[in-house]
């Protein structure tokens, strides 16, 4: 998990992992897990068959587990997943399966995933708003981004990295 305030580049991080991997060149499929309809999130993750629901693609439709596959599911806010949800994707990773909606087989994953908040998930495991078992089951390498205002030696250097891209972007020096 990496773990950061908002703005503080959470999801550079997250392609850096991507780019230096031996999964770079895969599927990276980036889930803002707070901007999914409540409706939508479990077929968006999961996928569904054709005629699983009034409405549905009539082909069905792939997941972000299957569109991923062999490479990265980077979950963005993770934090903000529905409580219902949370437990369905503890099951995918514990298993290493998925079952599309409507769906009767279920299918191997090979998904790395990576996830990002700017929540306290410890808070939120006391309140009962997110899954301790999920939270371990993620946070197999935590990891840290502080904000600049704890990072004043780095001001100077991102002003002039800034002013520098700016000049040769507008061909000034």
């Amino acid at each position: 998990i990496i773990f950061g305030d908002t703005g503080v580049g959470k999801e550079k991080v997250a392609n850096i992992i991507q780019k230096n991997s031996d999964r770079k060149m895969q599927a990276f499929v980036k889930i803002n897990c707070g901007a999914i309809s409540p409706n939508l999130i479990e077929s968006e993750f999961f996928g569904y068959e054709k005629g699983s629901f009034t409405g549905a693609n009539p082909a069905g439709k792939q997941g972000f587990f299957e569109q991923a596959a062999g490479g990265t599911l980077f979950l963005d806010e993770i934090g903000e997943l529905a409580p219902h949800l949370q437990s369905k994707l503890l099951r995918a990773l514990q298993e290493r399966k998925i079952r599309r909606i409507g769906g009767k087989q279920e299918m191997d994953i090979d998904v790395r995933i990576i996830s990002a908040t700017n929540r306290s998930l410890e808070d939120m495991i006391e309140d009962n708003s997110f899954r301790e078992d999920l939270y371990y089951r993620l946070n197999i390498i935590p990891i840290h981004i502080p904000p600049l205002r704890a990072r004043e030696g780095d001001i100077e250097r991102l002003t002039r990295f800034f002013v520098e891209d700016i000049c040769k972007n507008n061909e000034r020096e």
